[in-house]
């Protein structure tokens, strides 16, 4: 397990982790509601506030007052005291972050982070959701670089209540990593594809200020999906994926957007949405949007025949040499 970050994990109380965040509080994720739930802080009881998802995934927990870090604190859930150790995580800010949940991604991980530190994203967190543990050994490098922090998330991708391994995962990341200045909540198979030759921060800050936009009164920005197919089993070794340009129809505001979030404009999210927050912008899709191509390491998935074709993503990347 050597370059993973290991959750604190509670079964009793369905916890996810407990962690010290980039606010100076403290932090909790579960998957239920836990009542009465407070820090023991020499011999005070103090609160913690809460932030239900409204599809019931995910409850986060925080203070909130800043407190000193310690790696250990006390916590009471209904009177009984719990003495744990609490995470604390890299801090990014002003910067900007992907999180993702990926499981036995192992073949296609390196061409997604290197795709987007070309499109000048500069650091990634990515919850491990896999059966094994090589990550530990693919991304080794780009952990020791702090380019990428390595999340155990060993947890149920999906519960009656919904699929709690990824909203769990997005939360995690928008609480921990509150002073970030975007936050992008993409799949291993989604490629942000502008469509003009810049990068992301230029994009944004030059978006902002033509459409004259207030980033306090928004949550982020949100992407329309397009969806690209492999009727004709050509190959997806390396970055041959990319070659690959059968694709469907896109519409503004469609099916299964994604965003860059500001995680501080954001209470709580849920896969493809803000549930609780400020108001989403969405970019229209002639200026940005992103490539789904959804046959990437799923058998008998994306192999549907379409005429509509999409290479706009060759135009600014030399696969060649990547």
């Amino acid at each position: 397990m050597e370059n993973y970050k290991i959750p604190i994990y509670i079964s009793k109380y369905n916890i996810y982790d407990i962690y010290y965040n980039d606010n100076n509080t403290i932090v909790i994720i579960s998957i239920n509601k836990i009542n009465n739930l407070q820090l023991k802080l020499n011999n005070n009881f103090i609160d913690f506030e809460f932030i239900e998802c409204p599809h019931k995934h995910t409850y986060i927990y925080y203070l909130k007052i800043n407190i000193d870090y310690k790696q250990k604190i006390k916590i009471c859930i209904n009177d009984s005291i719990i003495y744990t150790y609490i995470n604390k995580y890299i801090e990014f800010n002003d910067k900007i972050i992907m999180s993702t949940l990926v499981k036995n991604e192992d073949e296609y991980i390196i061409q997604w982070i290197f795709y987007h530190m070309n499109l000048g994203v500069d650091h990634f967190i990515i919850y491990d959701n896999s059966n094994i543990d090589n990550l530990g050994i693919i991304l080794h490098d780009f952990i020791k670089k702090n380019i990428v922090v390595l999340i155990k998330w060993n947890y149920s991708y999906r519960f009656p209540t919904g699929i709690n391994g990824q909203t769990t995962q997005q939360n995690h990341s928008i609480y921990a990593f509150q002073n970030c200045k975007y936050i992008g909540l993409f799949d291993i198979d989604e490629y942000v594809n502008p469509q003009i030759r810049i990068d992301l921060k230029s994009f944004f800050d030059m978006f902002i200020i033509k459409n004259k936009i207030n980033i306090e009164t928004i949550s982020g920005f949100a992407l329309s999906n397009k969806f690209f197919y492999n009727p004709s089993n050509l190959s997806t070794k390396k970055y041959d994926f990319l070659k690959i340009i059968s694709c469907d129809i896109i519409n503004n505001y469609g099916d299964r957007p994604k965003m860059f979030i500001i995680p501080k404009n954001v209470k709580s999210f849920s896969v493809h949405i803000v549930t609780s927050g400020l108001p989403m912008y969405f970019i229209n899709n002639k200026i940005i949007f992103f490539n789904h191509y959804f046959f990437l390491n799923k058998e008998n998935r994306g192999l549907n025949h379409t005429q509509i074709v999409d290479c706009s993503i060759l135009n600014y990347i030399n696969i060649s040499s990547i």
